[in-house]
């Protein structure tokens, strides 16, 4: 049950931040659509009263104003993305790193404790403690707890990449 809930708040968490970019786009959109809209409203009301052969530039030139709004909302986005950039090479590295050297570092630590209770659990350091096999002892370290961890960062990773490639 851990393990389920634990799945299901590391792909919300992922999710979260993906959302209200999601909102704040969709709000800047909404704006220039109905900008766009309105543009293509006087165009087709002077297509409507140009004559046969004005109608064809005046598709062309409609095409023309929608490649601008893309170019312009591409731009947009890409000034938003330079606007969190520092300038300085290694810091704007960094900075796009933090969550993967964290999640391979808790990894890491994880692994190394995970090792030693193996360690403990085959070769027990008090005399009373019985020794178990290699196999029991894998058995017992993969606990409850153990699943629900690894589910929500794998739930978190690979939710935020779902939400990714649903926006696009």
């Amino acid at each position: 049950m851990i393990a389920l809930v634990s799945t299901f708040l590391g792909f919300i968490s992922s999710a979260i931040p993906e959302c209200i970019r999601m909102f704040r786009d969709a709000q800047d959109r909404t704006h220039e659509v109905t900008l766009l809209k309105l543009q293509i409203a006087y165009d087709r009301a002077r297509i409507a009263a140009s004559s046969a052969d004005a109608l064809a530039a005046q598709r062309h030139q409609l095409q023309a104003i929608e490649v601008e709004a893309a170019r312009a909302e591409q731009q947009a986005l890409n000034a938003r993305l330079q606007a969190n950039l520092t300038g300085i090479h290694w810091v704007d590295a960094l900075a796009g790193s933090v969550r993967p050297i964290l999640t391979y570092a808790f990894f890491l630590l994880y692994f190394l404790v995970k090792l030693a209770q193996l360690y403990l659990l085959t070769n027990p350091a008090l005399p009373w403690q019985a020794a178990l096999t290699a196999s029991q002892a894998l058995v017992a370290l993969w606990t409850e707890e153990d699943i629900a961890i690894f589910s929500a960062v794998v739930a978190f990773w690979f939710g935020q990449r779902a939400m990714i490639r649903a926006k696009r």
